[in-house]
């Protein structure tokens, strides 16, 4: 989102051309006046922690009732947009139970000015595997269908119809879309120091990716609250194509709940933070 803010595509080509582009460096100065008291970032600090919490993030558990969780994204610092994660309820298809995974993201009013568009992802990931079997990526306001993916293990193949025409591509045994991923450490559980590979399905291409965690620490929030997590790296040609940036830090509470509370990536524009903003008892 943040790549294509600035993207001459998304600005109007018509005779209001000159006045847009006056509007926006009054927003951007304004921006740049405000970003002293906005540029707020979770703290990281330093900490020991025991063998049982340690042990706590390594088992496996399952997602219990439904869950909304809501992000804050930010760019410099500047609120930019939210995001909700949602555990909706629990289907059965073809005699197996399956979480129905919803995730909603889009800009503020201000950004909204540049980037009009709004997603939602939906994602069906097999209850006891954690594995997807079907998702989409839908646009809005117009409602459109980027993606729709079927996920075919048994002959190891993922279908993708993104509305013109329809491809298949061979299946790993770790590939995922791209919100069923963050369901599946939450599920299976984290280990420190370790390294995992998996793949990412997106854009008609199953992209590779690393991931690893780096210890134990806190996050202190803006209002004082500290929250005990892991440290992850992510490290992507799919993260490179989407951000500009091939790494991204994340921060997964330390429980068994796993949740993330913290993203960051370094895009050419700047630092684009995501935050975990609802109130959750850690």
């Amino acid at each position: 989102m943040l790549n294509e803010l600035t993207d001459e595509r998304f600005i109007p080509n018509s005779k209001g051309v000159k006045k847009l582009n006056r509007f926006r460096r009054i927003y951007f100065l304004v921006l740049l006046l405000l970003l002293p008291a906005c540029a707020y970032r979770p703290k990281i600090i330093a900490e020991n922690i025991s063998p049982q919490q340690i042990a706590s993030v390594k088992e496996p558990t399952c997602l219990i009732g439904e869950e909304k969780l809501l992000y804050g994204i930010s760019w410099l610092g500047i609120p930019a947009g939210r995001m909700n994660l949602e555990v909706k309820d629990i289907e059965k298809i073809n005699g197996r139970d399956y979480y129905r995974l919803v995730c909603n993201a889009g800009p503020n009013n201000f950004f909204s000015f540049f980037f009009k568009s709004k997603y939602i992802l939906e994602t069906y990931v097999d209850v006891e595997s954690a594995l997807p079997l079907k998702s989409s990526r839908k646009r809005l306001p117009k409602g459109e269908i980027d993606e729709i993916i079927t996920f075919d293990r048994n002959n190891k193949i993922a279908q993708i119809n993104d509305g013109k025409a329809v491809k298949e591509i061979a299946l790993t045994q770790n590939s995922h879309d791209l919100l069923s991923f963050l369901y599946y450490f939450r599920v299976h559980g984290l280990e420190s120091g370790k390294k995992y590979d998996f793949d990412i399905v997106y854009g008609g291409k199953s992209w590779p990716v690393e991931m690893t965690t780096q210890g134990f620490c806190q996050l202190r929030l803006r209002d004082g609250k500290r929250i005990r997590v892991i440290a992850v790296k992510l490290s992507s040609a799919l993260i490179l194509e989407i951000m500009g940036n091939k790494d991204l830090e994340a921060y997964v509470s330390a429980d068994l709940k796993r949740i993330p509370v913290f993203f960051t990536v370094k895009t050419k524009m700047g630092k684009a933070d995501t935050t975990l903003i609802s109130e959750l008892d850690f």
